[in-house]
């Protein structure tokens, strides 16, 4: 066979071999569009079926849900209910409500500490020794802040409070009357005009030298909340009176009191703290509620220049 007509075989050869094999890549193809396309139906119906189930389980949750949070809301009465929500809606309302014929008088901004934290636990102790003069209005305002200021949003406080109660307020009894610090406005709001300092430092001489005389009152009706009575209706522990009540609340007092102290250290003030008071008689002239206690007075004045600086 001339080399022309073998060369003209092979080409028809090879380009029949070719051809073949193009329709084999294309029949292949087709099929597995044809498998991709039902493996994609079949997915399809799979996930719509579990779509459908998960939605019939959600639905299962919620209703589970809303069944357990109506078990455990029918363990309150209405009124108690009633009163977590309105002390609610009071704490978080922008300022502290007052009334139309209240008398506020706003505070400075309070005087700047520059002294370290080292030095203020250094320097820190109770001091009995008071000039009788009363101390500025920014350093008292540097007191309250300390004790009982908003440091951050959301109202949080300068000291901690066991469950976020803020159960604690202070008071400050001083020559014109007596007064009660409201944090979220930094001032003070009038109680009683006249000088009863006398009626809460009565007990030692020294006591009548104090400037000022800030009272910490706790009120066991702030203990009451959600999240306490939460623990109680599911562990039984009851922290909304009895002995983990009154624990709490004197943590939360001593964290104020002992801010106190260091604020009047930082400012070089005398400060002491004591339980001692006629009880009856000041919470007549504080004018307390049943449920507001006083737990502690934090005494605080100028130190004296000498011992001859007195005036009693």
């Amino acid at each position: 066979m001339p080399v022309k007509a073998k060369l003209k075989k092979s080409l028809q050869t090879l380009k029949k071999e070719l051809q073949e094999k193009q329709e084999r890549l294309l029949n292949e193809w087709d099929q597995t569009k044809r498998d991709l396309k039902a493996r994609q139906k079949l997915f399809g119906r799979e996930l719509k079926a579990k779509q459908d189930e998960f939605l019939l389980e959600w639905d299962d949750v919620q209703e589970r849900s809303k069944e357990r949070f109506d078990q455990w809301l029918d363990r309150f009465d209405i009124d108690e209910l009633q009163g977590m929500l309105d002390r609610y809606k009071e704490d978080s309302e922008p300022l502290e409500p007052i009334g139309d014929n209240d008398v506020l008088r706003l505070l400075p901004e309070p005087k700047q500490l520059s002294m370290t934290l080292q030095e203020a636990l250094e320097k820190r102790r109770t001091s009995r020794d008071f000039s009788g003069e009363s101390i500025a209005e920014d350093k008292l305002a540097a007191l309250l802040w300390a004790a009982n200021g908003i440091n951050r949003k959301n109202f949080k406080r300068t000291t901690p409070s066991a469950f976020n109660w803020q159960d604690v307020s202070l008071y400050v009894v001083q020559a014109n009357g007596i007064w009660k610090y409201l944090p979220k406005r930094h001032a003070l709001l009038f109680i009683e005009g006249k000088d009863q300092r006398e009626h809460f430092g009565e007990i030692k001489t020294w006591m009548k030298l104090a400037s000022q005389h800030i009272v910490l009152v706790s009120d066991a009706r702030k203990t009451e909340t959600f999240s306490t009575k939460l623990i109680e209706k599911t562990f039984k522990v009851d922290f909304s009176e009895g002995e983990m009540n009154e624990r709490a609340r004197a943590i939360n007092v001593g964290a104020k009191v002992q801010a106190v102290y260091l604020a009047a250290a930082a400012m070089g003030l005398g400060c002491t703290c004591r339980l001692l008071v006629d009880d009856s008689k000041a919470r007549k002239l504080m004018k307390l509620a049943q449920e507001e206690k006083i737990m502690a007075i934090c005494s605080v004045g100028e130190h004296p220049a000498s011992i001859f600086d007195h005036v009693i």
